[in-house]
């Protein structure tokens, strides 16, 4: 009899478990395609968004810092991310994206103008995104948690670059959106560089802009040790010789 609800509890546990697992992408088979009507971008965006620079995980610090802005709204809000560069190629410290929030949507307002306010004061700023006629998309389920997040970078990444390199497609940037129940991942084929932000540079200058940086910081430090032992006045050297 204690065996059986030994098994019985360990059953229950392992399927919650396993359901969890599924609601923020694990266990799911992603079906990456090209769609002329991808999620979100099927349409001109205005979005409020920062520029980051450095390891893609500390972008959801941005993300988090508009969801605490975000005091009131008749409807959900959806998050997105620009992601300018393959981490798998690209130094950590030279990664680029402009993350934040959709503001409105083909030209109607999500928000009211006070959350505007709130994110331009806060040192976000203010981007329209372009219609995208084409573009590869995968869709996986989310909570919103970091579970979520590792079902990304760990699977659906793994299959959209597959069917990618499979398609021989070109493709420049991934823009992902986020809500409360999923992950649009999405590859515009086309008005790719409509998404570039002013602040984007080349890599050839972020390396450039870092060694300069070091010389300089080597520069000064150089400067800054002792040279030796400071000569003597003249006067006490005079006194010593007579």
């Amino acid at each position: 009899m204690y065996e059986i609800a030994l098994i019985a509890v360990l059953v229950a546990v392992a399927t919650y478990i396993y359901l969890a697992l599924r609601k923020n992408g694990f266990f799911v088979t992603i079906e990456p395609a090209v769609t002329t009507t991808p999620n979100n971008l099927d349409k001109p965006l205005t979005v409020y968004y920062k520029y980051h620079l450095g390891p893609y995980q500390k972008v959801l610090a941005v993300v988090d810092e508009a969801k605490k802005l975000l005091k009131s709204s008749q409807s959900p809000a959806t998050y997105f991310g620009i992601y300018y560069d393959n981490p798998e190629t690209t130094d950590a410290h030279f990664l680029q994206s402009a993350v934040g929030v959709v503001f409105s949507a083909d030209g109607k307002d999500l928000h009211d103008e006070q959350y505007a306010k709130d994110l331009v004061e806060n040192g976000f700023e203010k981007m329209v995104l372009p219609k995208v006629e084409r573009a590869v998309q995968a869709v996986q389920p989310s909570t919103g948690g970091f579970a979520s997040f590792l079902a990304l970078i760990w699977f659906t990444y793994s299959n959209i670059r597959k069917f990618i390199a499979d398609n021989r497609l070109e493709v420049k940037y991934a823009v992902e959106f986020y809500t409360d129940s999923e992950i649009s991942v999405i590859f515009p084929l086309d008005n790719a560089d409509e998404f570039l932000v002013k602040d984007y540079q080349s890599i050839d200058k972020l390396e450039s802009d870092a060694a300069k940086k070091r010389f300089d910081s080597s520069e000064e430090e150089s400067e800054s040790e002792p040279d030796g032992e400071e000569e003597e006045p003249v006067q006490e050297q005079e006194e010593k010789d007579n």
